[in-house]
């Protein structure tokens, strides 16, 4: 396994919204298009019909940190910040052709009995694939938005 994923992609003109900049829902649909692409390179791809669990989203979180426009390049690269037996606590950082971040992607997911709906661990193999990723990737700065709580500063 490679020790980091890299996804790209290009501003296509359906993903521009009347601000003329990438629609915010754009964004969301690409994070998550990605945590099924990890998911797909950690064990879950066309065996998923023979495991005995899936995974859902508990949480997640998307901050906006600079605009992307039409015919923009960017890639987004997953980490994995935390995991333990049903849950991986991932970052998915999106960045524009400059290497600058363009936005971040915190999420929560968790591994569901397709039997029962109820959380359930992951099978060992997938289990032993995260935790070989999670050693593997290289060293990134946490970024700044991980943890953040949405509000309006009291004065």
């Amino acid at each position: 396994m490679t020790a980091t994923f890299e996804y790209n992609f290009t501003v296509e003109t359906s993903w521009i919204d009347h601000n003329d900049h990438m629609h915010d829902a754009k964004y969301y649909s690409i994070f998550s298009d990605c945590v099924v692409y990890f998911f797909n390179a950690v064990g879950y791809e066309f065996e998923r019909e023979d495991l005995p669990v899936t995974v859902f989203s508990l949480e997640s979180h998307i901050s906006f940190l600079k605009e992307l426009r039409l015919g923009d390049s960017f890639y987004v690269r997953p980490y994995i910040y935390d995991f333990d037996a049903k849950r991986t606590h991932l970052i998915l950082v999106m960045f524009n052709e400059q290497d600058e971040k363009i936005a971040t992607y915190e999420v929560m997911m968790i591994s569901v009995s397709n039997e029962t709906r109820k959380s359930a661990p992951f099978p060992d193999k997938v289990y032993q694939t995260i935790a070989d990723y999670y050693s593997q990737q290289p060293q990134f700065e946490i970024p700044k938005q991980v943890g953040h709580v949405i509000g309006i500063p009291k004065k």
